[in-house]
């Protein structure tokens, strides 16, 4: 029978607003509701617990994905934290130039699980030790473009990155050390060559990425005071 006067009939959607806004409706009148069921006006009552206790399941589930989800981040977080406090205890061990740039192609593949991690500087720099050591040298323009005009480039090596800086890998990931350190730190690249597709990607988080390249810089700032002062 229409709900008012009104002649309006409450719809599916108004009997579950209500019984949103009203949870223990249906606890409240429970015996009403199975004394009225021999009732003819009351053949059309649908009991909707199974149905709430059904969403209630699914919102449950729903959360317990999201907290295994958030668990995941965390754990991944906190083995890239790993990784990067390894990385920081290989360049302590070095002592020279020649030692960190070992430590950079023979120890990080290792410890960040990639196909390749490679240092490269610009032409034009200053650092006389590169020739002696596994930095390689490249024109600024191949570097450049390789980064395409910017400091820090993820995702598929492009046309340039792989003719140029011959970065052969599924993805990479091409840094350039921080300028706030005079040269030739400011003139040095480090690239890192994913096993798949997925190991770097424009939405991926930079902090640690960022982190690395600093750390980096400063090692090499402080080997290269060394070799300097032992020349």
């Amino acid at each position: 029978m229409p709900s008012d006067s009104s002649g309006h009939y409450p719809t599916a959607e108004d009997v579950l607003r209500f019984l949103s806004e009203n949870p223990d409706f249906l606890d409240k009148h429970a015996s009403a509701l199975k004394a009225d069921a021999g009732d003819p006006d009351r053949i059309n009552i649908v009991d909707l617990t199974p149905a709430i206790a059904a969403r209630a399941r699914k919102e449950a589930q729903r959360l317990s994905k999201a907290n295994k989800s958030l668990l995941h981040v965390a754990s991944e977080n906190m083995v890239n934290w790993q990784r990067l406090h390894h990385a920081t205890l290989a360049l302590l061990a070095s002592t020279d130039i020649a030692g960190m740039c070992e430590a950079i192609t023979q120890e990080f593949p290792t410890i960040f699980d990639l196909r390749f991690c490679r240092l490269f500087i610009e032409r034009e720099s200053v650092l006389q030790f590169a020739r002696q050591s596994d930095i390689i040298v490249m024109p600024a323009k191949v570097i450049n473009d390789a980064l395409e005009g910017q400091s820090l480039f993820l995702g598929p090596p492009s046309a340039a990155a792989k003719s140029g800086l011959k970065l052969s890998a599924p993805s990479v990931a091409i840094i350039r050390l921080p300028d706030q350190l005079a040269e030739p730190m400011s003139r040095c690249v480090l690239a890192l060559g994913g096993k798949t597709e997925t190991s770097f990607q424009p939405n991926l988080g930079t902090d640690l990425l960022i982190l690395l390249a600093e750390m980096l810089a400063v090692t090499m700032a402080a080997r290269l005071e060394y070799e300097i002062n032992r020349s």
